[in-house]
């Protein structure tokens, strides 16, 4: 290929929207052969990058997720001490002009297995033709949902702990499967576009959110995990086929599920993502102590720059899961639910300043009442880190979460509860 079209091709790559992610390391070997034999000899091109987070947590909390429990926290007052919250690496290899695979490996304090793969895709994008542009991507990804998670490894630059409902999409919405994307490049360099995609291996999304609740949280499930229930409150008495854990990327059913959506982007200066999602799962589905819920729900997320340097984000989620046999019309389980969350964060130099706001909430309508789903809260987050030689990030961070959980009172629990957490992080960049 001459100079020039070399050139031309690299011009065009700057200008198109790459997607996020990272291809699993057998995916890198299957498409081996689609090698470009009359491309540059420097493919393929390998890049990479990691994340080291040491954290030191103390606060006020029942006991959470890692305890059983229906905290609102992932640790209960158990929790201060230093540790090593999470170490992550992410690998970009660049296959030829069109074909790039990601892979993100990490390791999160008491995970499943200690290495294990969070996201692992292959895209293919090819050079726009005029204004449109075409790109698509098949493996394990987030879906496009969050705009606050844009750093390393799905972190945050504003916060520590994600909001409640990028908490919900971390531990239970990868999607496996494969995504294409159809976007209109704008004259001011913006661009507006649809996306669609069809998944698989999630139909226990939903159980969380109807048997814990809504959480804050900045653990990100992999690929072998498993996610333990709450204890004392009643699941395994009614549903004795549940195990005591749940497994979030697993097929039970055989069906197919999607998502749906539009995103524009002004120059940087807006971004709009909506998203509907729908798992189709079956919900009398089981298979080896997992059920299947079927899970849909729409997803709104609007991020502006506003003056003096101050970020906007806010999002919205709602929908609904169900699960079991049907009785009089009401499944065993069917439970709504919806939340909100809006983030101010200023940045000066090197210095970043978040303030997160949200609500949450969830509803019940099936015909087991004792197996009480309701919910209601809100949270407050507040945020100060300071960024030195583009590497290392000091965090100092508060959390206070009030909700009402009714299930509480089956632990001996008063409903009502009011948690707090302070975090104090080192990280490292590279």
């Amino acid at each position: 290929m001459c100079q020039a079209a070399l050139t031309d091709r690299l011009v065009a790559r700057f200008r198109t929207p790459s997607p996020g992610g990272l291809a699993a390391t057998a995916f890198l070997l299957s498409i081996g052969c689609a090698f470009d034999l009359h491309a540059e000899p420097s493919f393929p091109e390998l890049d990479w990058h990691g994340l080291l987070d040491l954290r030191f947590m103390s606060g006020n909390a029942q006991n959470g997720e890692l305890q059983n429990g229906l905290g609102k926290f992932r640790y209960g007052t158990d929790s201060e001490t230093i540790r090593i919250n999470e170490a992550a690496a992410s690998l970009k290899a660049s296959l030829n002009w069109d074909w790039s695979g990601f892979l993100t490996i990490k390791y999160a304090n008491r995970q499943q297995q200690a290495l294990d793969v969070s996201e692992g895709f292959f895209a293919y994008r090819p050079v726009p033709l005029g204004a449109w542009n075409f790109n698509a991507r098949l493996g394990m990804f987030f879906p496009p949902i969050s705009l606050e998670n844009s750093g390393t490894a799905w972190s945050s630059p504003y916060t520590l702990n994600s909001s409640v409902i990028n908490a919900w999409v971390g531990q239970e919405l990868r999607s496996f499967g494969a995504e294409t994307r159809l976007a209109y490049r704008l004259a001011n360099g913006g661009h507006i576009g649809l996306f669609a995609a069809g998944i698989a291996n999630n139909d226990t999304a939903g159980l969380l959110l109807a048997w814990r609740g809504w959480s804050l949280s900045d653990y990100e499930a992999t690929l072998h995990d498993r996610l333990r229930l709450p204890v004392g409150v009643g699941i395994t008495r009614h549903f004795p086929k549940q195990a005591a854990y749940t497994r979030p990327f697993v097929e039970i059913d055989g069906n197919a599920g999607y998502y749906a959506g539009l995103t524009a982007d002004l120059h940087g200066k807006f971004t709009l993502r909506a998203l509907y999602y729908d798992n189709l799962a079956e919900p009398t589905g089981l298979r080896e102590g997992q059920y299947a819920w079927h899970t849909r729900f729409w997803s709104l997320s609007v991020k502006t720059e506003l003056p003096g340097q101050i970020t906007l984000i806010s999002q919205g989620l709602q929908g609904s899961t169900e699960m079991g046999e049907t009785r009089n019309g009401f499944r065993a389980v069917d439970a709504g639910f919806w939340a909100a969350s809006l983030l101010l964060s200023k940045s000066l130099g090197p210095h970043r300043l978040s303030l997160r706001h949200e609500y949450f909430g969830s509803g019940q309508n099936d015909f087991m009442p004792q197996e009480d789903n309701r919910e209601h809260g809100y949270a407050l987050t507040a945020n100060y880190n300071v960024t030195l030689a583009r590497r290392h990030q000091f965090n100092l961070e508060f959390s206070r979460i009030v909700s009402n959980r009714p299930s509480r009172l089956n632990l001996g629990q008063p409903a009502d509860q009011q948690e707090l957490l302070w975090q104090f992080a080192y990280r490292v960049f590279f």
